[in-house]
């Protein structure tokens, strides 16, 4: 009736997530690893790679906002509070949010490129297919004058 999670069977590890999500993580490992040693760059990892760069950044945010509510409270108890309740969270969002767009740039980029890739093939073909169309019509020269009588 309900959804059904697929059986865990523990591996000699201590692994107790399902086999088919363990057999998928193994396999994003050896695709990760396949695609970032390719020195001709076939696949793109860059976009597989930004929700992992993003969270790292978040965290990275997170971090730095802490070190300097830290440093505030160090020189007195005064900053540490502005810097706890007002400059420190303004400076992870707003330092979280120059990330998020400039990994966005970054995606719509890889995206365009892919548009223009694939649309590069269609005129490819489309090319081919106007040529023969165009021998098979006759002429049609409207931009000349008529004969005059």
């Amino acid at each position: 009736m309900g959804d059904q999670v697929p059986p865990s069977q523990p591996d000699p590890a201590g692994d107790t997530r399902p086999t088919s999500l363990r057999r998928s993580v193994a396999e994003l490992g050896r695709l990760f690893a396949r695609q970032l040693f390719d020195l001709q760059m076939r696949e793109l990892l860059t976009t597989r790679m930004l929700p992992i760069i993003y969270g790292l950044a978040i965290g990275f945010a997170a971090l730095l906002t802490v070190y300097w509510i830290a440093w505030g409270f160090g020189q007195s108890w005064t900053m540490g509070v502005a810097w706890l309740l007002v400059i420190g969270p303004a400076l992870f969002v707003a330092v979280v949010t120059a990330i998020r767009v400039f990994l966005e740039f970054v995606m719509t980029v890889f995206r365009i490129a892919l548009f223009l890739e694939s649309l590069g093939g269609q005129i490819e073909s489309i090319a081919g297919q106007t040529e023969e169309i165009a021998e098979d019509l006759p002429r049609i020269q409207f931009w000349r004058s008529r004969k005059r009588d």
